[in-house]
């Protein structure tokens, strides 16, 4: 297996993040698994659009923002995927990175995670959580992308063999 490097991280990829075990996360895991996504990619419950090399886009309470992996999220357990699409990888992903950089400082959808537990709670469609923003960003650029809205993606959807291919997977040092 290939080590960790920050070269793997290329703008426009996208980064899953195993359940860390929280409450949140393990809620996101169960929804997952209810709505048919497999074992392994349920267990990944959140996701960053890489801006490449250490910087990612991570969309979480209260604001989204700009990050540094290394030092928000060492440790963790994470999967780097790209999709299968020729123009994707021969540049289209930058763009993707972009439209993800476009969500930076905009609030959480806090009701939109609510959402997938509560039925009767709508989501905010001026806010985004991790996995609605990122399909955006790639629907931005592949309108077809998924075959679903936005804001019915989960992170495990973006672990669909199908659709998207591994580049790497393993732990971000402490």
């Amino acid at each position: 297996m290939t080590p960790f490097n920050l070269d793997l991280f290329k703008m426009g990829y996208f980064i899953l993040y195993r359940n860390d075990g929280s409450f949140f996360g393990n809620a996101i895991a169960q929804r997952q698994l209810l709505a048919g996504i497999d074992t392994d990619d349920a267990g990944f419950t959140h996701i960053e659009v890489s801006g490449g090399g250490e910087y990612a886009v991570n969309i979480s309470p209260p604001l989204s923002k700009l990050v540094k992996i290394t030092e928000r999220h060492k440790g963790r357990y994470i999967r780097i995927m790209r999709y299968k699409n020729g123009e994707y990888e021969a540049g289209k992903r930058y763009k993707v990175a972009y439209f993800s950089a476009t969500l930076c400082n905009k609030g959480y959808d806090i009701s939109g995670i609510l959402a997938f537990v509560i039925k009767w709670i709508k989501h905010n469609n001026r806010l985004y959580f991790c996995s609605e923003g990122a399909l955006w960003a790639l629907q931005m650029v592949f309108p077809q992308a998924l075959l679903m809205k936005p804001e019915e993606c989960m992170p495990g959807h973006f672990g669909n063999k199908n659709l998207f291919e591994k580049v790497w997977e393993g732990k971000i040092p402490k």
